[in-house]
């Protein structure tokens, strides 16, 4: 069973994966989406998106773009820089990707145009992985249509789809669909080729993963998204590494990412990058919303610190939590 970090825009860069690997790391790195006319083209940030620390063997590109010469110039690029593989954006519903034909809208495309851009893509990336993320379409698909996009990512090269199964206009707010994860599996159970399926969608600890897997038994993997921001150590706990239990301190949680923040990206995404985090981050506190009301309307590291250590002098007790063994906290 793998377990990966999920590709979520501002979030999944260095400073949350050395969040990650100081507490053991986890089996793959999906990268927060590569605009990959931006890399091409020779944006002022691009530099900061293709890091690849703490473990680059472990790295995934997923690139994004609506323009299918650009995504295979892109992922020439990154082929260079190693890693496991890249991944297609397919599954990205924000307005703003699917308006500009990106994301999502590659499913809603003519598939002889998505054939097209695959295959370039596949023509440039020499022995990485090639892989696509996923949801289930727009509202109106059907299992027919799904499994027919499915076959076709299949015969133009890609080993490994991750499915969020939600359609494009199914926000957080709605259980995601387990039961079309179980759905593709069995339905390319018999094609011939090695194809990897990875679920995604609202895993957050170890009860609710291990009803995913009793869902869908045959999956190779899940995916990790906003529960590893929130708790950077969730895929050791996940994966029962500590065998004992291991005490946390969540001050210096907050201090050791909003360095690394500052030193793996540019000074202009501090701000922005800094508040997403704390927006999940702060959920580990009963008064979260009390500190979400102070740290997200600051803008520096030192005042974001100070306010955690003026919470901790009040609530003491909430600065440590302990994990480990059968604690799936």
């Amino acid at each position: 069973m793998k377990l990966l970090l999920a590709p979520m825009a501002t979030l999944s860069h260095e400073a949350l994966r050395r969040a990650i690997y100081r507490h053991g790391g986890c089996d793959e790195y999906y990268t927060e989406m590569i605009n990959a006319a931006s890399l091409v083209n020779g944006g002022k940030f691009e530099k900061f998106y293709i890091l690849s620390g703490p473990e680059p063997e472990k790295i995934v590109w997923q690139l994004t773009g609506e323009n299918a010469d650009k995504l295979a110039h892109a992922a020439s690029i990154v082929k260079e820089k190693g890693g496991l593989g890249i991944d297609i954006n397919m599954g990205c519903s924000a307005p703003e990707i699917y308006k500009h034909g990106a994301g999502i809208a590659w499913m809603m495309k003519p598939q002889t145009e998505t054939r097209e851009m695959l295959r370039k893509v596949r023509s440039c990336i020499g022995n990485l992985r090639f892989s696509a993320k996923i949801r289930l379409g727009d509202e109106d698909f059907t299992e027919e249509s799904l499994f027919s996009f499915i076959d076709m990512l299949i015969e133009e090269g890609i080993t490994r789809i991750v499915i969020h199964p939600r359609t494009r206009k199914e926000k957080y707010s709605r259980p995601p669909r387990w039961n079309f994860i179980k759905k593709i599996v069995d339905h390319i159970k018999n094609s011939t080729n090695n194809i990897s399926i990875i679920g995604n969608g609202c895993v957050s600890d170890k009860n609710i993963l291990n009803a995913l897997y009793d869902e869908v038994p045959e999956m190779d993997g899940v995916m990790i998204g906003r529960a590893a921001v929130q708790k950077p150590w969730i895929f050791s706990v996940l994966s029962d590494s500590y065998k004992t239990n291991f005490v946390i301190d969540l001050y210096k949680e907050a201090e050791l990412f909003t360095s690394d923040l500052l030193q793996y990206q540019p000074k202009e995404f501090y701000e922005t990058r800094s508040k997403r985090f704390f927006s999940f981050f702060l959920d580990n506190f009963m008064y979260a919303h009390y500190l979400r009301t102070k740290i997200l309307n600051t803008s520096d590291r030192e005042t974001q610190l100070l306010s955690l250590q003026e919470y901790f002098q009040k609530m003491p007790e909430e600065r440590f939590c302990t994990v480990g063994g059968r604690d799936v906290s």
